[in-house]
Order: C-alpha cells, then structure tokens, then sequence
C-alpha cells in the first residue's frame, strides 16, 4: 500500500518547464550581468564613447519585448572628437538602451555638458533616438550657454551633438549687448 502511494506520487509529479520558470523567475533574469564597467566605441580605431558604470543588465529578446540594455545605478558616458579631445559628458541616474529600436533612455539628475560649444544641459529625462540622430525632453529643461540661462518648461528638442536646438514654452535671462551709436 505504501509503495503504491509512493509511486502514485511519483508520476502525479508534473515538471512543466514553463511553471518552474515562473516560480523561480528565470524568465525575468538578465541575459548579462555586469559590474563595474567600462565600455569603450570606436569608429576606424578612434575611440568616440566611452560608458563607465556600476552595474550593467542586459536583457534578451523575448515575445513580448525587444533586447535592451539597462544602467539600474546609473552611468556617465564621454564623447570623443576624432582628436581624441572630450567632446561632451552624460551622466543619468538610470538608463536604458532598447537595441531595436535603437532608443537610449535616460531619467534622473540627467547632465549633459557640451564643452565644444560650451553648453550644460539638466533635466530629470532624456530621450536620444540614434537613428533620427536626436535627443529630446518632454520635462522641464535648463540649459546654461554663454549667453545665459534658459528654462523649457515642455523640454527640448536638438540635434545629437546638442548644437542645435529648441526649446518648448521657455522663459530665462539672456545677456543682450547694446548697439553703440
């Protein structure tokens, strides 16, 4: 009787993949999973970025979401002249890189510093879309220039290079020189 039960027990036991993958969350666990990092880019053996940070989770590609990568600490990123020169900085509390659709998403204490054009930008989200070759805002933004401080209550659009841009429903000081007569 006992034997009996044993193996009754014994073949009612099912091990449905797919239900040990839910109870253990291996479906969720990254593909990678990194710390402390440094990524470097080049383009023709010229170094143009370079990604320092804490933690580093890269996730594959699944049914219902595309591959992407993500900084849950954060990171600073450096952008490279083709002079070796700093261009500009990036830093973001958290980001997130969707590797198809080839979008990079920043939030919290985004900085990013243009020292060609000596520009300083701050918001709590950044949006760049490779592809279009453009970073944008729809929170509040303040960038400092050498004319002054602007303030863009709907956030920014610009170029990549941050060069070129416009601010939506803005207000600041900007220093003006007078005409000499």
């Amino acid at each position: 009787m006992l034997i009996s039960l044993g193996l009754a027990m014994l073949f009612s036991c099912e091990n449905d993949i797919a239900k040990v993958r839910e109870l253990t969350g291996a479906e969720k666990l990254p593909a990678v999973h990194a710390m402390d990092i440094k990524m470097i880019y080049s383009d023709s053996a010229v170094v143009r970025l370079e990604i320092n940070a804490p933690e580093l989770l890269e996730f594959a590609e699944k049914e219902d979401q595309s591959p992407y990568i993500e900084f849950p600490q954060g990171l600073k990123a450096t952008f490279y002249n083709k002079e070796r020169a700093i261009e500009s900085t990036m830093e973001a509390s958290f980001a997130k890189y969707d590797k198809k659709e080839k979008v990079f998403r920043a939030r919290g204490n985004v900085i990013v510093k243009n020292f060609a054009e000596k520009q300083e930008l701050y918001t709590e989200y950044l949006l760049w879309n490779e592809e279009k070759e453009e970073i944008s805002s729809d929170k509040f933004v303040k960038i400092i220039t050498e004319d002054g401080v602007t303030y863009g209550e709907k956030g920014f659009v610009s170029d990549h290079n941050f060069t070129n841009f416009r601010i939506f429903k803005s207000e600041g000081i900007l220093e003006v020189e007078e005409e000499k007569k």
